[in-house]
């Protein structure tokens, strides 16, 4: 699906009386004209799940819950620093989500300054803003953090060798690191963590169960046998 083809399909969730769908990047801004209803959480971000209400299409983006649900089997957000790489529509979400569940200090390290200087004046954590082109900054900033989120697209496919960590970061090893990447399982922003004896690395894998759980809610009003998922993804992988 592209861009340009996405008004027809909007209207065959209502035409075909589906439940809702799923969406990913490029689509997750650009539906948000489409649709009916828009979440708080979703509003002028991105949209990731369309639920179809009788004829209404109502959008909502469970990327942040999924960044907070994945994290949360592993350690304690509240009043955690939190280290987050990338101001786009994935950091956005993550970034709402964390503030809002207690964390004691955010620190957003994007190229466009300007761009996370906006993102993080919507937040209600603390929130410093770096850019990834300043190697000091990032490096003290990674030094300082209880947990660290990359948020770009750094390490996806075409980009795979790439990381925004600069390769003379000092990482710890009770620290938690997170990719949102899913392909490949193993980014080199992870093998950066795990090389410095980081105990917990997540892949994005993790983060993509977690959203899609919390989509399986929005659609069916129960819950999703999350621990079947996993087990069975584990064997496709």
């Amino acid at each position: 699906m592209t861009p340009e083809t996405l008004p027809t399909a909007v209207n065959a969730i209502r035409d075909l009386h589906l439940g809702g769908v799923n969406l990913s990047m490029p689509l997750k801004k650009a539906v948000i004209p489409l649709l009916d209803h828009v979440s708080d959480c979703a509003k002028a971000q991105s949209v990731n799940t369309i639920v179809n209400r009788d004829g209404e299409l109502y959008g909502y983006s469970t990327d942040g819950v999924g960044v907070v649900q994945a994290l949360k089997h592993h350690t304690d957000l509240s009043q955690a620093h939190v280290l987050l790489f990338g101001a786009g529509g994935a950091a956005e979400s993550a970034a709402l989500a964390l503030s809002d569940n207690g964390v004691g200090q955010l620190t957003i390290a994007n190229r466009h300054v300007e761009k996370a200087q906006n993102l993080a004046d919507r937040l209600s954590a603390l929130t410093q803003v770096i850019s990834l082109e300043d190697e000091a900054a990032v490096c003290a900033a990674v030094q300082q953090a209880d947990v660290l989120i990359n948020a770009t697209s750094l390490g996806m496919q075409v980009q795979s060798e790439l990381t925004p960590m600069p390769a003379s970061a000092q990482l710890r090893a009770d620290q938690v690191v997170m990719d949102m990447v899913y392909d490949p399982l193993v980014t080199t922003f992870l093998s950066q963590a795990k090389q410095a004896g980081v105990k917990t690395c997540l892949n994005g894998l993790s983060l993509l169960v977690a959203q899609g759980a919390a989509s399986f809610e929005l659609w069916t009003d129960t819950q999703m046998p999350v621990a079947e998922v996993e087990k069975h993804l584990a064997g496709l992988l």
